[in-house]
């Protein structure tokens, strides 16, 4: 095949531009999220907020948490903090009709980063129809256990992944397929309903 070089177009034509005027953003999560989050959501006052709650009492203050932490950074990762990663994820969801795992995968990420930084997870599979969430360091387990407290902590976790779910429209089940106290780590494996 020869290719007829007069009319084929330059390479710069077939990219897609990812700067829009006057719209420069940043491809990583703004740090000033994660600051914010943290300075609302702290892992140690929530421990501490345990003391002394049956189990019942701590599975309900574990899922309020999570449920307020995820809404407080999806509201703040679309809007005072958007950055070009988020704004791309919107973008292709749009154009293409695909939302899993991308956006959920997005708002999980953050919200782990935010409010735990020092936590090490990563995603160990991630297609269109299943996502695996692996952490193999938890502050909060870890705060907990230092506290003395052996209660379930994968309830805040799993708070988050709801709103998280709810907020991108993709209907999940979601399995925990391993846990830190037993296994060494939390694996989370999340299946996209047909």
């Amino acid at each position: 095949m020869t290719m007829n070089w007069k009319y084929a177009r330059p390479i710069k034509d077939k990219l897609m531009t990812l700067e829009e005027p006057g719209g420069a953003l940043p491809f990583d999560a703004d740090r000033r999220l994660v600051d914010e989050i943290i300075t609302h959501y702290d892992i140690k006052a929530l421990v501490e907020s345990l003391k002394g709650k049956d189990e019942k009492e701590a599975r309900q203050a574990l899922k309020t948490f999570g449920s307020k932490l995820m809404e407080s950074t999806i509201e703040l990762a679309d809007g005072k903090y958007i950055d070009r990663t988020g704004e791309m994820v919107e973008k292709v969801a749009r154009q293409t009709g695909i939302s899993f795992p991308h956006r959920f995968e997005r708002y999980v990420e953050l919200a782990i980063l935010a409010s735990r930084p020092t936590d090490r997870w990563s995603i160990t599979r991630a297609t269109t129809k299943e996502l695996v969430l692996r952490v193999s360091t938890c502050s909060l387990n870890k705060t907990m256990s230092e506290a003395g407290l052996s209660l379930p902590c994968q309830e805040m976790c799993l708070a988050c992944f709801e709103v998280a779910s709810t907020r991108t429209g993709d209907r999940l089940d979601v399995e925990m397929t391993k846990t830190l106290p037993k296994d060494g780590m939390c694996d989370f494996t999340f299946s996209l309903r047909p």
